[in-house]
This record gives structure tokens, C-alpha cells and sequence, in this order.
């Protein structure tokens, strides 16, 4: 440990008492409770005082800033774009953030606004934009110098606060007392001056079709945005120079007019086919659908739709879609109510919950759909997209070929230019619901050099159109599956999707999407309903129910790639053979019971109900290809190990990050080099004395009171950084540090050196998983570090598929595992004992999973003594053995005692 390690630890934890930034939202001047919301993207320097004056002026409107130094805008690193900036701005407002009505920036602020702007016009906003002397290069500026870096910020800076620019300063010390400002404030300013100073020296704007008021100064008069929208410009020149604009009282005063009066006439670029109506609440949309489905017709619709009658799946999505239910995130003039996309995800889960043929809406409305939406023309978005809203037509993906299977960078079909035109020839094979679907995004090659993935192009085809043929492939289950054959078939220029030849790009993203799994967890939990039905509450199911709720978790955490313009198919990777193989599994055990299922219910009588025998029989015949599509598990092992392989280190840190951020990076920093890489006996083994010399240096760091309550002399900082310090702990290879508690009367007492008793608190209970976790992880790491560097017949062991699939499908668990705790830690008040036990089960099977496959890959290696793998296996050996060591009382205690050990080290 460091003197300074410590000391920055504290600084962190006294900042983190405060509630945690996650949105770069801030308030300017006082909220008003009516008006308009004004939103102000900040200078190159980060600072947003110069629009104090305008603020003030703007008092009857809620006026909002953007915090440059946001922990939630910041963390990844420096923004390689101002695209990739305005999208982590985009990304904090979360989807409760508040409407925006204008968007408005001051120079460099200029830039972010307008890609900010054009950011919310896809999510279905389409705010006023208003720019300030706001301008773009055009051509190749010289990167600055630190001296010239110095210099201008200094320059920046007075100019800001109406004084004379002019003052040379040699060293940042005379700068900053220049400025009046404190060192470290002054170091981190200049460093995000010359960032954004060079990111706006490589901008160039986003094309849209936005309305804009561009205000320039007399001085300047270089910008013409005319040259960057379709949409109507407005010029406004005003007397002064660029720093003049904000500066004098007349100018603000004329700026504050255009923002009072600016209305932009064109609101929606496509009109709707139809007069929009006011758009329902969430509220309102989760009543329409319990309504709806809590009736006899429906579950008749559901029934019939189980047995691939094409009538019935239609008459369903057609009554979903009349009441606004299947695309309730997309934007109003194509069909949606411009929500957010978590209600989207929330609806689908409920109405498929109920037996709907899920896949329908994931291809129609989440693939393709949402493909459209972000790549597409705007005659195809205005053509199709209500259409796929409103449940009249259908759609599919053809990707898949003979002989190609998966394998995009083998397609076969080809698209030439005739005409004007493009005519394709090829055949699809392996497409579900192409027998129902009035159209398809398909896959074809229109380039013959290059790279393989080069040169493929996506199109959205009419099904109905000449040339085009379907046939049907009869397989065991009852979604069919068809062969569709291209021959001449004519497609318009309007229906590409994306760029001719880029079409990989497009469909990486196409693919995470496809893969976020939230499709086989409905199912998964549809088909553990049929057999609860059947069999009871079987013993038997208890893990798989808590694997499910795991891959829930996970498949819903994976939903926000649909936010992001800039998704890979590895970002959903991971939740997709999580997802996928738990699903499967789910399915197996009803192969496992199948020959029994369909005869007696659990009261005994004969038969069982129509809707829960269809879906024993789904789980029985969709079971086997849930691992294929989209991706098989071994396309997706392939694709985690080739991320892995580049940083899996960083990829360890981020299940822990996702529970501490900064303080868990601060944790391994200061207590990792004495920690489990020391090769002799660990600093704090198993021993009263290291324990208290842990305790001690623990509580020297300030973290014995992280979870206590502010109150009490703590610093309230929740359950989740209790978790993430017990992560952390685990990681390095240290016992956990929270002592057990007493389960008399609420309060905690000393206990034996290593035991947690039968501590039955839930919060207890999940910090031992977090220990457990922050173990599994470290030995994973260790293995891989391990597979990295030895080498075996002339090849490293991490290039073996072989020997380090079972290892990374353990690092998968422990991602889904991260995920889940996280949830359940944010939510102990509400905790059921029985969730939290099936949760515990599902741990510990996957932790044994890890270990093995850990210790296999290290080979004998991992097997000696004093081996940092050696300690980690032990001390796993103990956590997962927690579970067996008096389970029974403690989950029999957990209902009615609530005590938590809610300090580290010596117990209050």
C-alpha cells in the first residue's frame, strides 16, 4: 500500500457519497416547472459559464447543461470523434431522461449540439437546433505544441471572461495563477481544451435533414450550414467577434429572441400515412396489453398461432400493433410513439410471455425493423415501417446459403446493376417465416474483390414480387423453416440498405442485435412454466429457474446495443450463448422427461392443458437449433476468445466495474502488489493476526464504513460498493473481508476466523457471492494469462479451441453471474429468500464449471504448492463449499432475520 494510494482512495470515497454521475445532465440557473427545455452543449473548454448571461434570460424555461467531466461520459477514455462524444452524452440521459425541445451550442459547443441533435432525431426526437458561431475546418489543421496548447487555452480563457487576451504565460504554474484557478482544476481544463481543440479540427458534420438557426458573428460569418442539412436553414448575423457574441448584453438579448421565437415548421421530414393521435403513456400501453390478453379470444389466437396457423398470428400482431404495442419506441411518422425502448422490450416480454410466437416480432420489428429504421432510405422507412408498427405485414432475414450455412463471407447471391436497377440470383435456405412474411432483408454480393467481407450489399425485397419463390422445409418443430429462391429478381436503388458494399458493417450490427437473447429467455421461461405445470415445484428445476432468471438479467442488460449507433456483434456475444445454451438447457430437461410429461398433470389426472402441452412440445422440437441461429455457440466462443485474446484483462475488470467504477480500479491498485502475485505465503492467509492486519489496513483506506449508513458515521454508499469491494478482494486472491454476523437480536458480533456461521442476511449472503465471484474471475485471468504465454507444439495453448472453449464458456457464467448479483445487490430491500437461493445454486455450479476448466488449462502448473493458481483453487474449494456448510438454518432464518455485516474488518 501507498501513502498515495490511500489518500486518492479516500478523495474517491468522499466524492462517491454524493450520488454517482450517471448523466451529464446539469442544471443551469434555477428548473422552471414550465417552458421549454433548453439543453446547452459546452465549449471546447468544458465550461459553460459563458452562457450564464442567456441563462438568465431564459428564466422561464428549464435550461440544461452538459458536464464535460460526467463520470458517465468520461469513463471509457477520451472520445475518439465528436460523433463518439455526442453519443456517450446521448447515452447517459438514460430513457427517463428529459424531452429536449432545442439543442444549442457556442462554437466547439456548436459541433456537439448539432450531432447531439441529430442523435435524438433518431431515437424519435427531433429538437430545434440553434448554433452559435459554430463552424467546422474544412481542411488539415497542424496539432498544436503543449506550449501552443498553453497559449491558447490562456487565450480561451480570458476571452470567456471579457478581459484582453494577450498574456504570455511560460509555465502552466503562471497560467494558472494567471487564471485564478486551482492547479489540478487548471491541469485537467487545458487537457480537455486541447482534446476537444483537435476534435474539432477533424470534424466534419453529420449530413441530416434537421431545421436550423445558425447565429453567426459579423467577424467570423464563415459558417454555412446549408451545406450539412436538407432541412431549412436560418442565418441571424450579429455585430461583434466570436468571443463578442456572448459577451455583449445586445447580442444575448438578440439570441434570446431567437430562442423564444425559432419554431421549425418542418418537424417531420416523412409524414406519417395516417393523422397522428396523441400518444399513449407507458402506463397506458401496459394496460391496453393486460387488457388484451386477459381475454378468451386471445389465448384462442395463441393456441392457433402455437400451431403455425397463419391467420391467427396474423389477427394477434394485427390487434398489438391497432393498439400501439409492437413498436412503441420507434419514432410517430413510422408507426411508434417515440418511447422509450425499454417499454419495447417490456411489452414483448408480456405479450410473449403468453405463448405469442416470439420470432415473429424479433424479426420483423427488432432486426428488420429496426434496421430500416437506422440504415435504410426514407421512402423504405416511410413505406414499410408503419406497416411492421401497425402488424399488417411481416418480415425476415435472408442470410443463410447451401453450402454456406453461417459463413456471411461465402454468400453466393449476387446483385447487378441493369437498368438503373438491381436484378439478384441466388437461394436462401434455413429462414423462418418467410411462408408469412411479405418481405426480407437480404444478404447479396454486388463486389468481387477485396477483402470477403467486402462488397456485400443488403436489400429489403418484396416476397411477392416475380422471380421470387418460397418452399417450404419440413423439420420436427412447428416454426417452419423455407428455402427461398431469387431468380431475376428486380429490386429499385430506394430499397438498399446502407451503402453499396458495405453491407458487413451494417450486419455486425444487425447480428448483435439478433443476439441480445431476450427471444430465448421468454421462451425459457415459458417452457419452465409448462413444466411447473406438469411436475410440481420439482427439486430438480430450482437451478434451471435460477439460471434463467440469470440469463434475464443478462439478455435485458444486452437490449441497450438498440440505443447505439455504433454496435459490434461482440458486444452481445456473450449474452447470446448465455442465453441460447441456457435455453437449450431448459429444453433438455424436458427431453429428459418427455416420455411422462404428457400424461398426468401434478393433481393427477389425465391430460394436460392445450397451451401448456404446445409448449413442452416446443421446448422439445425448438430446443435443438436455439444454438444455431444467428450464430452458432461455437461462432460465438470463436468470437469471445478473439476479444479475449486482445484485452482480457480489461474485460475481468469490467464485471467489476460494473459495481465500483473507479473505486474498484483503486482497490487493486493500491492492494495488488501484495496481493495474490506475490509467490510466498499470501499477506492475509488464514490467520486471526492477517485477518486483523487486513481489517486494519482496510479500515486505514477508509472502506469499513462504505455501506453503513451516513448517519451512523458511515457513508451510505450501498450494498453494490460493499459487493464491488468484496470483488476486488477476490480478484486479488484475499479472503473476503467482512466479518459474519450474529443472528441475535440485529447485532453483529465477533466470529471464529474464517466462518461466515450460517449467516442467513441477504447481504451478507451476496457479498460471500461477490468474494466468490472476484475468485472465479481471478483464477480465469490466471489461467489465461498462463494460456498466453506457453506454448505447445509450436503453438500458444490459447490458440487450442479445444482446451480453452470450456474455459471461456466459464467466463461467460461469470459475466451473466456479475450481471445478476449487480441487479439483486441494487435491490436486497425487496429480496425473496427463494430467489436468492436458486441464485446461490447457480453460482456454485458455475464456479465448480470455472475451476475445472481453469485448472485444466494449467496443467500441472496450476497443481503446485505455493502456485498463485493453486490458492486461488483452494480458496474457491472454500466459498463453494459456503453453500453446504448449515444452508438449511440459514435459508430457513433468512424470512424473519434481516442482519447485515455492513463493515469491513471490526465489526460495530
Amino acid at each position: 500500500m501507498t501513502h498515495d494510494g490511500g489518500e486518492r482512495l479516500n478523495a474517491l470515497l468522499r466524492t462517491r457519497s454524493a450520488p454517482a454521475d450517471t448523466t451529464s445532465l446539469v442544471e443551469l440557473g434555477r428548473s422552471a416547472t414550465a417552458g421549454r427545455a433548453v439543453l446547452f452543449a459546452h465549449p471546447v473548454g468544458g465550461s459553460l459559464l459563458a452562457y450564464q448571461p442567456l441563462v438568465r434570460r431564459l428564466a422561464d424555461h428549464r435550461c440544461l447543461g452538459l458536464d464535460a467531466t460526467a463520470r458517465a461520459v468520461v469513463d471509457a477514455g477520451p472520445a475518439g470523434s465528436v460523433q463518439e462524444l455526442a453519443r456517450r452524452h446521448v447515452e447517459s440521459f438514460g430513457e427517463h431522461g428529459p424531452r429536449i425541445d432545442v439543442v444549442c451550442g457556442w462554437s466547439f459547443g456548436g459541433a456537439l449540439a448539432w450531432e447531439i441533435a441529430c442523435l435524438l432525431a433518431e431515437r424519435g426526437e427531433r429538437p430545434e437546433v440553434v448554433l452559435l458561431d459554430s463552424t467546422w475546418a474544412g481542411r488539415t489543421v497542424p496539432v498544436w505544441t503543449p506550449a501552443e496548447a498553453l497559449h491558447g487555452f490562456v487565450q480561451d480563457a480570458l476571452q470567456l471572461g471579457g478581459q484582453a487576451a494577450g498574456f504570455t504565460a511560460g509555465t502552466p504554474e503562471e497560467a494558472a495563477a494567471r487564471l485564478d484557478m486551482d492547479p489540478e482544476v487548471f491541469a485537467e481544463r487545458l487537457a480537455l481544451f486541447t482534446h476537444n481543440r483537435r476534435l474539432v479540427c477533424e470534424w466534419h458534420p453529420t449530413p441530416g435533414d434537421l431545421d436550423l438557426v445558425s447565429v453567426r458573428a459579423a467577424e467570423s460569418l464563415t459558417s454555412d450550414w446549408r451545406t450539412a442539412t436538407t432541412g431549412r436553414v436560418d442565418l441571424h448575423d450579429l455585430p461583434g467577434d466570436h468571443y463578442g457574441l456572448l459577451g455583449d448584453s445586445g447580442n444575448v438579448a438578440a439570441i434570446e429572441r431567437v430562442l423564444r421565437e425559432h419554431r421549425t415548421t418542418a418537424a417531420a421530414v416523412v409524414p406519417a400515412p395516417a393523422p397522428v393521435t396523441e400518444a399513449p403513456d407507458e402506463a397506458a400501453l401496459h394496460t391496453a396489453l393486460a387488457e388484451l390478453v386477459d381475454t378468451p379470444h386471445w389465448r384462442e389466437l395463441v393456441i392457433r398461432s402455437r400451431r403455425m396457423d397463419p391467420d391467427a398470428i396474423a389477427g394477434a400482431y394485427r390487434e398489438l400493433g391497432r393498439r400501439g404495442l409492437l413498436a412503441p419506441d420507434w419514432p410517430r411518422e413510422f408507426g411508434g410513439g417515440g418511447l422509450p425502448t425499454r417499454l419495447a422490450i417490456e411489452l414483448f416480454e408480456g405479450f410473449c410471455s403468453t405463448g405469442l410466437p416470439d420470432l415473429v416480432h424479433a424479426l420483423t420489428v427488432q432486426i428488420v425493423g429496426n434496421f430500416v429504421l437506422k440504415s435504410g432510405s426514407e421512402r423504405l422507412k416511410r413505406e414499410l415501417l408503419p406497416r411492421l408498427a401497425g402488424g399488417e405485414e411481416f418480415s425476415t432475414v435472408l442470410y443463410s446459403e447451401p453450402r454456406a450455412g453461417s459463413d456471411l463471407a461465402a454468400l453466393r447471391t449476387r446483385a447487378e446493376r441493369r437498368d438503373g436497377r438491381y436484378v439478384l440470383n441466388g437461394v436462401k435456405v434455413f429462414s423462418i417465416y418467410s411462408d408469412i412474411s411479405g418481405s426480407a432483408l437480404v444478404a447479396a454480393r454486388t463486389g468481387r474483390d477485396g477483402h470477403k467481407y467486402d462488397g456485400i450489399t443488403l436489400f429489403v425485397v418484396d416476397l411477392a414480387a416475380p422471380g421470387v419463390t418460397v418452399e417450404l422445409v419440413e423439420t420436427v418443430q412447428r416454426e417452419r423453416m423455407c428455402r427461398v429462391r431469387l431468380r431475376d429478381v428486380e429490386v429499385e436503388d430506394w430499397r438498399r440498405v446502407g451503402e453499396e458494399g458495405r453491407g458487413w458493417a451494417l450486419l455486425d450490427g444487425a447480428l448483435a442485435i439478433e443476439r441480445t437473447g431476450i427471444d430465448h429467455v421468454v421462451r425459457a421461461a415459458r417452457w419452465l412454466r409448462a413444466l411447473h405445470a406438469t411436475v410440481g415445484r420439482s427439486p430438480g428445476l430450482e437451478r434451471l429457474e435460477g439460471q434463467v432468471e440469470c440469463a434475464t438479467t443478462l439478455a435485458r442488460a444486452a437490449t441497450e446495443v438498440f440505443l447505439r449507433a455504433d454496435v459490434r456483434a461482440i458486444d452481445t456475444a456473450v449474452a447470446k450463448l448465455y442465453t441460447s445454451e441456457t435455453c437449450q438447457q431448459v429444453g433438455h430437461e424436458v427431453l429428459r422427461r418427455w416420455s411422462t410429461l404428457g400424461r398426468t398433470t401434478p393433481g393427477g389426472t389425465t391430460g394436460v392443458d392445450d397451451l401448456v402441452h404446445e409448449e413442452l412440445f416446443s421446448g422439445l422440437t425448438e430446443s435443438p437449433g436455439l444454438t444455431l441461429s444467428a450464430g452458432t455457440s461455437e461462432m460465438m466462443l470463436s468470437t469471445i476468445a478473439a476479444d479475449l485474446k486482445e484485452e482480457y484483462e480489461r474485460r475481468c475488470l469490467a464485471v467489476l466495474h460494473r459495481f465500483g467504477g473507479e473505486l474498484v480500479d483503486t482497490v487493486l491498485e493500491v492492494l495488488g502488489p501484495v496481493g495474490a502475485g506475490v509467490r510466498v505465503e499470501p499477506l492475509f492467509a488464514h490467520s486471526p493476526a492477517r485477518r486483523a492486519a487486513l481489517a486494519e489496513t482496510l479500515a486505514e483506506l477508509g472502506l469499513d464504513g462504505v455501506e453503513r449508513p451516513e448517519e451512523e458515521g458511515g457513508l451510505g454508499l450501498g450494498l453494490t460498493v460493499g459487493c464491488a469491494i468484496a470483488l476486488g478482494l477476490g480478484y486479488l486472491g484475499y479472503e473476503n473481508a467482512y466479518r459474519a454476523c450474529r443472528l441475535d437480536h440485529g447485532s453483529a458480533g465477533a466470529a471464529d476466523e474464517d466462518s461466515h456461521g450460517g449467516c442467513a442476511a441477504p447481504e451478507c449472503r451476496l457479498r460471500h457471492a461477490a468474494h466468490a465471484l472476484g475468485l472465479g474471475l481471478g483464477l480465469f485471468r490466471t489461467a489465461w494469462e498462463h494460456a498466453s504465454a506457453r506454448e505447445q507444439f509450436d503453438r500458444k495453448l490459447v490458440d487450442f479451441d479445444a482446451l480453452m472453449f470450456p474455459l471461456i464458456r466459464g467466463y461467460a457464467e461469470l459475466n451473466a453471474l456479475g450481471t445478476r448479483l449487480h441487479e439483486l445487490a441494487e435491490h436486497v430491500a425487496d429480496l425473496d429468500g427463494e430467489v436468492l437461493g436458486r441464485f446461490e445454486l447457480v453460482a456454485q455450479d458455475a464456479l465448480v464449471r470455472v475451476v475445472r476448466a481453469a485448472m485444466q488449462v494449467l496443467g500441472a502448473q496450476g497443481i503446485t504448492e505455493w502456485s498463485v493458481a493453486s490458492r486461488f483453487y483452494m480458496k474457491c474449494a472454500e466459498s463453494i463449499g459456503f453453500l453446504d456448510r448449515g444452508s438449511a438454518a440459514a435459508v430457513g432464518q433468512a424470512r424473519t432475520v434481516r442482519v447485515c455485516c455492513s463493515s469491513v474488518g471490526n465489526p460495530r
